[in-house]
């Protein structure tokens, strides 16, 4: 390594000396350099992190679906019964009819397309009424004068007891149901039974 020399006389300097001894001048120092504040340092370059393994089997760029929320069948609300109830289709509603017949277990047969009245004995009371009389043959005398309404209107059935002495009932799939005397009517359907007291008739399509 060369000497240092003076830049005023160019005399050899002597190492680590502040005066140069031939002129006396001041020997200028080099100035240390600063260290650099962390936040003006260049950044620290790191290696690029190893990309995963490809899983054996799995197509590239393919993306697995991830299902939405609640969209599970165990995720769904509700219970197995409203389940169930939604899977099984409603019940039809019966067809309506216009006409009716009335097989009695008398061998009686009549056809009937609106009101009526029927008993023993009903002609007046369907007069007052305007509707049509059903006359019952009964020797055992156990159906009463005016015994019971029906009602055909709408394609729907209604019957109802008159007041009878020995009442009605309707008989439907082997289950029999007490009409109110002079009480409300209730629907029947093609097929029910009604009965009026030791007789019966069966409703039928005409």
């Amino acid at each position: 390594m060369a000497s240092a020399r003076c830049v005023y006389c160019d005399a050899t300097l002597q190492p680590n000396s502040m005066y140069c001894v031939e002129c006396g001048q001041l020997i200028p120092q080099q100035a240390a350099r600063p260290p650099v504040p962390t936040q003006f340092a260049a950044p620290q370059r790191t290696a690029p992190a190893a990309a995963p393994a490809p899983v054996p089997g799995a197509t590239a760029g393919a993306v697995t679906p991830v299902p939405l929320p609640r969209s599970l069948p165990w995720q769904q609300g509700g219970s197995r019964a409203d389940a169930a109830e939604q899977a099984t289709p409603a019940a039809a509603a019966p067809p309506k009819v216009e006409r009716i017949e009335l097989a009695f277990s008398t061998g009686q047969r009549i056809v009937v397309s609106g009101s009526a009245v029927i008993g023993r004995k009903p002609a007046d009371t369907a007069l007052a009424m305007g509707v049509r009389a059903v006359e019952v043959q009964d020797d055992t005398r156990s159906v009463s004068r005016v015994h019971l309404f029906l009602d055909l209107a709408d394609g729907r059935i209604h019957v109802g007891d008159a007041g009878s002495a020995n009442g009605a009932r309707l008989e439907r799939g082997g289950r029999i149901q007490q009409l109110e005397s002079a009480g409300t009517r209730v629907e029947a359907s093609v097929g029910d039974t009604v009965w009026l007291g030791d007789l019966s008739f069966e409703i039928r399509p005409a």
